[in-house]
């Protein structure tokens, strides 16, 4: 795969993580991952040290760089799927293609699974506009260019229910251990309740369900990202799911 003469060229930084691997005396830092966009194309690459911005970034600092090809990450739009409105209403959220990750995929049995995940996830928003909810994000349809997917379209909502009980960002059990109740959260948990049940009449499991994937609207809870959603039967293997939100012994749907 051919790598950019990036020196002299303006970067677009779209997504940054620091990386870390397991000396033997515990995880060190590694560097840092990015993914950014020059002349319309993307590309992955590594920087050797941390960095709080992408605007002190030199070119000539990247390392690993590598392009990544379109069909990694925009699947082709299948004939019979929803369209996004050309000019996209206000409060629209449009999801897009997470990347940071992909040197690791490309490397693996399925180079395209990024775009085999939203292409998934775009049938099950299709399956769920054909059985709406109340509890349940509203989408708006694909956003498509030159015939392939570039972002799933979604109805925006005010917060999470994590900056609402959590906004210290702490893990499930610190915060079960140091949280006060602040208000009365009783009706937001039926409403998600109502929403999974809706999930599971439809022969579907969330798999992520956990406070930063529960919007709250006023005095509703939504629940949103269907990447981890599976149907009944089917595999969890290389499905993302949330640490201490999810029990990792279960490996597939029953």
């Amino acid at each position: 795969m051919p790598t950019l003469p990036i020196v002299n060229m303006e970067l677009q930084f779209l997504e940054m993580r620091e990386t870390y691997e397991d000396s033997g005396c515990g995880f060190q830092f590694a560097g840092t991952l990015v993914v950014y966009q020059v002349q319309g194309l993307l590309y992955h690459a590594k920087l050797k040290g941390r960095c709080s911005s992408p605007s002190i970034v030199n070119a000539e600092d990247l390392m690993n760089v590598k392009q990544i090809p379109a069909s990694a990450y925009d699947p082709k739009f299948p004939v019979g799927f929803t369209l996004s409105p050309g000019s996209l209403p206000n409060g629209c959220h449009v999801k897009k293609p997470r990347l940071i990750n992909c040197d690791r995929i490309s490397e693996g049995p399925q180079p395209n699974l990024i775009a085999e995940d939203i292409l998934r996830e775009a049938r099950i928003y299709e399956l769920l506009t054909l059985h709406p909810h109340p509890n349940i994000a509203t989408y708006l349809g694909c956003q498509v260019s030159d015939g392939t997917i570039t972002g799933l379209c979604l109805k925006k909502y005010p917060h999470t229910l994590m900056k609402e009980v959590n906004p210290g960002a702490l893990k499930k059990r610190a915060l079960r251990n140091m949280r006060k109740a602040k208000g009365e959260y009783s009706h937001f948990l039926t409403g998600i309740e109502n929403g999974i049940q809706h999930l599971h009449s439809l022969g579907l499991v969330h798999n992520d369900i956990n406070p930063s994937n529960i919007m709250i609207d006023e005095d509703r809870a939504i629940i949103i990202d269907f990447g981890s959603c599976r149907k009944l039967g089917e595999s969890l293997e290389n499905v993302g799911r949330t640490y201490e939100w999810c029990d990792d012994k279960v490996r597939s749907l029953f």
